[in-house]
C-alpha cells in the first residue's frame, strides 16, 4: 500500500505514514466488531454446554445483544478516583490494547504476510509482555488496594507463564532454523500441506504447551485469576469503567485472538493445506487464508470449551502448574527437538554421512527411515517424561492428602 501511494506522487514517510494508520484503523475496527461476534458466540455456545439460555431476547437469536451492551459501555460515566494517578489510570489500557495491535502486524493470514521480520517470534513475545506493564500500571494508577493486589496477582500469574509460553516456542525455531513467522508456514508446507509440526511428537507436546501457557497469559479459564470478581472484586480493574473498561475488554479478546493466530502459524501449518498449492494464485491464497480462519476459530472453541467446563484454579495451584508442571515439560521438549535435527540433519555437520544415508531433503528410503528414529525417539522422551512428571505431581497431591487426614485424626487442623 505505502509502494502504491508513492507512486500516485506521496513522500516516502508520507506514503508509509498513511499506510499504517489505515492498517491499525483496520485491526481496531475488525477487532471491536470481533469481539462483539465472540462475546455472543461465546456466552451463546456455554449456554447450551450448561443447558440454559443464554442472550436471546435483543434481535434474533440474541445477535443484537452485543450492540446493546456497546451502547450502554459508551454512554456510561467515565469515572475516575480523586486520589488516582489520573495520567497512569488513563495509560494503562492504552498500553495493553496496543501491544495487542502490534502483535498483528506480524501475523500471516494465509498467504498473506503484513510483515515479514526475520526476528518475528521474538517481535511477538516483546509485545506480549507489555502487558503486563499495563496491567501493573491500572493497579497501581487507581490507588485502590484491591485493584494494587489484583495487579501484583495479575503480573505474577504472567511472568511465571511467559517463560515456558517462551521456552515452547524454542523447538519450532529449531527446527525451521529461523525466528521468522513466514519461514515457518514455509516449512510446514510438505506431504501435501499436512507437514505441520502438531503431527509430530515435538510438535504435539510444544503446541499443548503453548496454548496451554497462552490461555494463562490472556486471562482465560481455568487462569482468569487476574479478573476473579468473585474474590477481589475485579482485579487491576476494579476503578474502571465505561470505555476504559470496554478498552480493557477489547484488548484482552483481541489478544486471546491472537493467540489463536500464533498457535496456527507454529503449530497447525498457518494457511497450509490440501489443495493450496494445486489451486495456486488468488484462489490458492483465498483457500489458504479460510484453512487460517478455520484453525483459528477451532482453537477459539476448545477455549469456550475449557471456559465451560474446567473450574478456576486456586493461586497456589496456578503457580505450582507453571513450575513443576508446565517448565520440566518444555525443557523436556527443547531437548527432543535436538535430538530430533540432529536425526534429520547431520548432513550439515558431517557430509561423510551423507555420503552414506544420502540427503535429508531427498524422499528416498533413506530418509524415511531416519524420520521414523526420530519420530520414535521423540516420542518415547516425550511420552516418558510427560508421565514421570504426571506421577510426581499425582503423588505430591495424596502426600499432602494423607498429611491432612492425620492431621485432622490427631485434631491438629
Amino acid at each position: 500500500m505505502a509502494d502504491a501511494l508513492t507512486q500516485l506522487g506521496f513522500a516516502s514517510w508520507l506514503s508509509v505514514l498513511i499506510a499504517s494508520s489505515i492498517k491499525v484503523t483496520l485491526i481496531l475496527v475488525g477487532g471491536s466488531v470481533g469481539m462483539m461476534f465472540l462475546t455472543w458466540y461465546e456466552r451463546r455456545s456455554i449456554s447450551y454446554m450448561q443447558d440454559r439460555r443464554g442472550p436471546n431476547r435483543v434481535g434474533p437469536q440474541g445477535l443484537l445483544q452485543p450492540i446493546s451492551e456497546a451502547i450502554k459501555t459508551m454512554t456510561k460515566e467515565d469515572a475516575t478516583p480523586r486520589e488516582a494517578d489520573k495520567i497512569v489510570h488513563f495509560l494503562a489500557p492504552v498500553v495493553m490494547l496496543g501491544a495487542t495491535v502490534l502483535s498483528f502486524a506480524v501475523i500471516p493470514w494465509g498467504r498473506m504476510f503484513p510483515v515479514d521480520l526475520n526476528a518475528a517470534v521474538l517481535f511477538v513475545i516483546a509485545t506480549g509482555g507489555l502487558h503486563s506493564i499495563g496491567m501493573m500500571m491500572a493497579g497501581w494508577g487507581s490507588n485502590n488496594k484491591f485493584a494494587l493486589l489484583g495487579g501484583m496477582r495479575g503480573v505474577a500469574q504472567l511472568i511465571s507463564y511467559e517463560i515456558p509460553q517462551v521456552m515452547a516456542i524454542i523447538p519450532v525455531v529449531l527446527m525451521t532454523g529461523s525466528m521468522s513467522l513466514q519461514k515457518i508456514v514455509e516449512a510446514q508446507n510438505d506431504f501435501g500441506g499436512l507437514g505441520w509440526y502438531v503431527f509430530s511428537p515435538v510438535g504435539l507436546l510444544g503446541f499443548a504447551l503453548f496454548f496451554t501457557a497462552s490461555l494463562a497469559e490472556g486471562e482465560r479459564t481455568p487462569f482468569d485469576i487476574p479478573e476473579a470478581d468473585s474474590e477481589i472484586i475485579a482485579g487491576y480493574m476494579t476503578e474502571y469503567s465505561g470505555m476504559k473498561f470496554a478498552v480493557f475488554y477489547l484488548s484482552n479478546y483481541m489478544s486471546n485472538l491472537a493467540v489463536c493466530f500464533i498457535t496456527a502459524t507454529l503449530y497447525l501449518g498457518g494457511g497450509n493445506g490440501p489443495g493450496v498449492d494445486a489451486l495456486g494464485g488468488f484462489a490458492g491464497g483465498l483457500l489458504s487464508l479460510i484453512y487460517f480462519l478455520l484453525k483459528s476459530f477451532a482453537l477459539f472453541f476448545v477455549m469456550v470449551l475449557i471456559r465451560a467446563t474446567v473450574p478456576r484454579l486456586r493461586v497456589d495451584q496456578l503457580m505450582s502448574f507453571a513450575w513443576k508442571f508446565l517448565l520440566p515439560l518444555v525443557l523436556v521438549n527443547i531437548l527432543s527437538a535436538s535430538f530430533w535435527v540432529a536425526l534429520l540433519r547431520w548432513d550439515q555437520q558431517w557430509p561423510q554421512l551423507t555420503e552414506w544415508f544420502g540427503a535429508p531433503s531427498t524422499a528416498d528410503a533413506t530418509n524415511w527411515g531416519r524420520l521414523a528414529i526420530a519420530v520414535g525417539l521423540t516420542l518415547l522422551i516425550n511420552a516418558g517424561a510427560v508421565a514421570l512428571i504426571m506421577r510426581l505431581t499425582n503423588r505430591n497431591v495424596q502426600k499432602h492428602l494423607y498429611t491432612t487426614d492425620e492431621e485432622l485424626a490427631l485434631g491438629l487442623s
